[in-house]
Order: structure tokens, then C-alpha cells, then sequence
């Protein structure tokens, strides 16, 4: 991966929430310049509207209308300073004509000549402020996205392809969240306050949650019942039990957020509005919500890795190692990566009259009667394939030494040589990463493996992955917690600017 590409996307995307926020900034300066209260008319309707003061001179009534059967009346700040707010509507019914109907309020002029009504943390244009968050959100998810395109067109080997999708979903699901609450606000401006806003911000995580719980526990039932087939047929290992581990840990994970999330907090005496409580709350949803975009990105980007069709003009076919049996023959796993490469040799021989050279790699275990390259060669000389056609690599250890020996036996006969790979089909997006390690330019064909043994493995390159770039999603991980805990934290931080 090209860690410059990663933070040049996210330095685009900062900028642009920069921009945005500038923006957002000097409209709120114009348009909290007045405060607009709301209020539904009486059946007999009204006939005039007055305003009463605590401190005259802070606030003063400049306009009033009605809206269908919406009164609205408008306040424009003169100086800074705190005062009480009493509208007055009279009725036009000779009946009332002795009754008002009395709208009471708070109002704070802050220093800036910005009007906000402390209880409610409302002010004219927070919907200009939620389609900020909105719009910053869109974009990066919409961009992130367009990045994952083009990096699974021209280096779809990269773990940048799956930090792309997985934050792109992730970015997008916010903005679901504020597009909600703006389309609440425009259908419902009575009834729509700046509290709404903060409250979206304050559970924006939780809410994600929310949304993606059915599909985190289909996932999660579908590993369990996978698992429960495998250990019906492989037996039962610790390596066997990964899936029911992490289908444990999906459940678990979404019934900590919706705890924390939703529990009457009463009953644990805390505060509902305790900055701690809040922040908790958000680290936990924020924390799960982003290994769940990155298991869906990983996931998804392996079953497209699985299916790939490298065209047929290649010089070498590198078969990956992996155990063999005692006597030397091959497990059903690697030889299926052998046959896959068999087919991947005729199709391309009966269509182009070249055979590409096949490249059986994998060193001797020591509980192999032989290295597992030269097992795999005597599997393809069985085969039909000529002695001619096949090149073993017999030092190997690993995934990663099997593209590195290869590529070096490769360039001592091709300069420059093409190059694909057959594994598994789970296991062909990490190794497309490890070649990149190590400077082959390749791609991919899979064999396949039994329905039930693709979860269990797919979480093995998925914590795979996770470990090699550790690093690198901890410092992802700062980054979204550090923003989420600000938005979750704006109604207490925005309560303690205007105190003071």
C-alpha cells in the first residue's frame, strides 16, 4: 500500500471539511443574527402579537407572519446580554378577546451578535449547519468511494482499497444520519430545534448501530451456522472456532452500543447529560462501527479478489504452497490450487498456442516427507504437464517467500515476465498484498474450498490484515474518535461558551 495516496485523499477530504466549515461559519454569523419563534394558531385564529422583555434593549420584535397555520415572529440582537421573552397572542374571537395565548423563552446575545436560546440550544440557520455536516459527509464518502474504484482498476492489490470502502460506508452511513434530521427539519420547522441537531450529533454512532444491527446479526448468524458445518467435518480446533469467536464478538459489540446507547441511565444514577457518559458511549460505537466497515470492506473485496479472470497471455502461473499429506500426495486444498492453475494452462494454450510456465511453490515442513513444491510438480507431471512447463520453488516458508523466491527464480529466466498466482479463493486478495510487498506485479486466480471452510478462513486473512497495519488503523482510529467525540460533545461545549 502507498500510505502517500491514503493521506492525500484524506488531506483532500480535510480540506474540504475546512472549506465547509469556513462557509458554514460566516452564514451562521448572518442568519443567528435573529431567532425565529414558532407558534400554532388557535382554532379562531389571532389578531395581534407583542413582546415583553426582562432586559429591554438586548432583543428586539422585527417582523412577524403567518405560514398556513404557523405564526412566525422574528428577533433581531441589538447587544450582547441575557434576557426573558414573553410573545403575546392575542385572539380574534369576541369570546377571547380578554385571553392570550403566551409564548415564554430565554434568549443570549453572544459577543458576536448571534442570538441562541440557551434550554433548547436553538438558532436560526442550525439546519445550515446540519446540511454542513451533511454535504462534508457525503463528500468524503462519495470520494473515498471514487478512490476505491479507481484503485481496485489500476492496483486493486492494495489494503488502501479496503480502508477506501470501508470508510467511504462509514462516512456515508453519517450522512444518512444528517440527511434524516434536515428533511425533519424542513417538513417540521415548528417543532425542529437546534436540541434536535445536538442530540443527532450526541448519538450519531449509536444511531449507526441502530441501522446496521440487522444486518451485523445476519452476518453473524450466518458464521455460527457455518462454523457448526465446519467442525462437523474438519473436527473441533481452536483454529475451527474463529467464526463463532467473531460472531460472538459482532453480538456482544452491538448489544454494548444499544446498552450504552439506550439504557435508562437513571437506574445507574449517571447523568444522561454527563460529558463522560456521552464521550464512553461514543468511543464504544465509534470503535465498533469502524471494524465493522472494515470486516464488510475486507470481506467484500476478498470475494471480489475470488473472482477475478487475469487474461489469457500470461508467462507464469505461481502456485502457492500450502500442507500436503504424509505420503507426500495433496490435500484437497492445494490441489486445488494446482488444478485451477492445470485450467488456467490448457485455456490459455488452446487459445493463444503459448503455455505459460507453472510455478509450484512451498517449501519442506518439518512434517512433510518432501517440500511441498516438489510434491505440487510431480502432481502437475501426473497431469500431462511437460517437464518443460514447470519451474519448483523448494525453499519457502511462508505466503510472503513463496512470492519472493518465485519472483527471483522468474527474473533469473524472464525479464519483465507477466506473472498471475492460484491459491484458494479466500486467500487471494492478501497474497495479491504480499506480492505487491515484494515488488510482483500479478494477479489472481482461486480455487475453490467448501462453503462452510470459506468464513472460518476469511476472518484468518481478515486478522491477517488487521495486525500487518495495525499502525495504520490506530491512527485511523484517533482520528474518528477525536472527530466523534467532538460532535457528541458540541451541545456541552457550545452550553459552556454561552455561560460564560
Amino acid at each position: 500500500m502507498k500510505p502517500n495516496s491514503l493521506n492525500r485523499s484524506l488531506l483532500i477530504v480535510a480540506l474540504f471539511g475546512l472549506c465547509v466549515g469556513v462557509a458554514v461559519f460566516v452564514l451562521l454569523l448572518f442568519s443567528a443574527r435573529t431567532f425565529n419563534i414558532y407558534m400554532r394558531e388557535s382554532s379562531d385564529g389571532y389578531l395581534d402579537v407583542k413582546a415583553e422583555y426582562s432586559e429591554p434593549g438586548i432583543v428586539e420584535m422585527v417582523d412577524t407572519k403567518k405560514q398556513d397555520s404557523i405564526w412566525v415572529v422574528k428577533f433581531r440582537a441589538l447587544k450582547s446580554g441575557d434576557t426573558a421573552v414573553s410573545v403575546l397572542f392575542s385572539h380574534k374571537s369576541e369570546s377571547y378577546k380578554d385571553l392570550t395565548d403566551t409564548h415564554y423563552t430565554n434568549l443570549h446575545v453572544t459577543r458576536f451578535g448571534t442570538i441562541v436560546q440557551p434550554g433548547e440550544l436553538d438558532f436560526n440557520g442550525f439546519h445550515i449547519l446540519c446540511v454542513g455536516f451533511m454535504l462534508f459527509f457525503l463528500f468524503a464518502g462519495v470520494y473515498l468511494f471514487v478512490q476505491y474504484r479507481r484503485r481496485k482498476k489500476l492496483d486493486f492489490f492494495s489494503y488502501e482499497t479496503v480502508l477506501n470502502l470501508g470508510l467511504s460506508l462509514l462516512f456515508l452511513l453519517h450522512t444518512l444520519i444528517f440527511l434524516v434530521v434536515d428533511v425533519f427539519c424542513r417538513f417540521r420547522p415548528d417543532d425542529a430545534t437546534g436540541r434536535l441537531l445536538f442530540f443527532a450529533m450526541e448519538y450519531a454512532m449509536t444511531a449507526m448501530v441502530v441501522v446496521a444491527f440487522p444486518l451485523v446479526l445476519l452476518l453473524a448468524f450466518s458464521m455460527a451456522v457455518s462454523n457448526v458445518w465446519l467442525i462437523r467435518h474438519e473436527g473441533m480446533r481452536r483454529t475451527n472456532l474463529l467464526a463463532f469467536l467473531l460472531a460472538s464478538l459482532l453480538t456482544v459489540g452491538v448489544a454494548v452500543c444499544l446498552v450504552a446507547g439506550f439504557v435508562n441511565t437513571q437506574i445507574f444514577a449517571f447523568d444522561p447529560r454527563s460529558v463522560w457518559i456521552s464521550s464512553a458511549r461514543t468511543v464504544i460505537s465509534a470503535v465498533f462501527l469502524y471494524f465493522a466497515c472494515i470486516l464488510f470492506a475486507t470481506q467484500y473485496c476478498c470475494v471480489i479478489a475470488a473472482h477475478r479472470n487475469p487474461p489469457l497471455r500470461q508467462d507464469y502461473v505461481l502456485i502457492l504452497g500450502c500442507a500436503i499429506k504424509k505420503d507426500g500426495s495433496l490435500y484437497p486444498l492445494i490441489k486445488g490450487r494446482a488444478d485451477k492453475a492445470i485450467d488456467f494452462y490448457h485455456r490459455q494454450k488452446n487459445a493463444t498456442g503459448v503455455a505459460p510456465v507453472l510455478v509450484p511453490s512451498g517449501g519442506q515442513g518439518s512434517d512433510e516427507v518432501m517440500a511441498e513444491g516438489e510434491a505440487v510438480r510431480r502432481y502437475l507431471l501426473s497431469q500431462g504437464i511437460p517437464e518443460s512447463d514447470i519451474l519448483a520453488e523448494t525453499k519457502s516458508a511462508n505466503t510472503l517467500e513463496n512470492m519472493r523466491f518465485s519472483k527471483a527464480l522468474i527474473d533469473e529466466r524472464t525479464e519483465n515476465a507477466r506473472v498471475i498466482f492460484s491459491t484458494t479463493n479466500y486467500h487471494v486478495f492478501r497474497s495479491g498484498i504480499l506480492a505487491g510487498d515484494v515488488g510482483l506485479k500479478t494477479d489472481g486466480i482461486a480455487g475453490k474450498t467448501k462453503w462452510y471452510f470459506w468464513p472460518n478462513a476469511q476472518i484468518r486473512e481478515f486478522v491477517g490484515l488487521l495486525v500487518r497495519n495495525w499502525k495504520l488503523h490506530l491512527g485511523m482510529l484517533v482520528l474518528l474518535v477525536g472527530l466523534s467525540l467532538l460532535l457528541s460533545n458540541a451541545s456541552s461545549i457550545l452550553s459552556f461558551l454561552i455561560s460564560k
